[in-house]
């Protein structure tokens, strides 16, 4: 089965070495129109990008909400993640 990916997914993460926090802004992509949706610079470690797109395509209509935390895995993975790990302008400008 060929993967066809939907959705291309850029993710900056920025770590505060003073206070030991990590942050990151999300950029989402639609592939059959170009839309995008952008979830703006916030706290958040790890993976937590993807929880923050996944949340945002579904309050934009882009993916089901019952499926939103099963959605690329019962739709062949058709998410592209791009994660950077960036400075703190680069994570702000990302959601902008």
């Amino acid at each position: 089965m060929k993967q066809e990916i939907k959705f291309v997914c850029n993710a900056v993460k920025w770590f505060d070495r003073a206070n030991g926090n990590t942050y990151h802004s999300v950029n989402i992509t639609r592939c059959s129109d170009g839309e995008v949706i952008k979830g703006k610079f916030q706290y958040g470690y790890g993976d937590h990008y993807q929880q923050t797109a996944l949340e945002k395509m579904e309050e934009n209509n882009w993916i089901p909400k019952k499926d939103i935390y099963s959605y690329e895995r019962n739709n062949g993975y058709p998410i592209l993640w791009n994660v950077y790990e960036g400075k703190k302008r680069e994570c702000v400008q990302n959601g902008i």
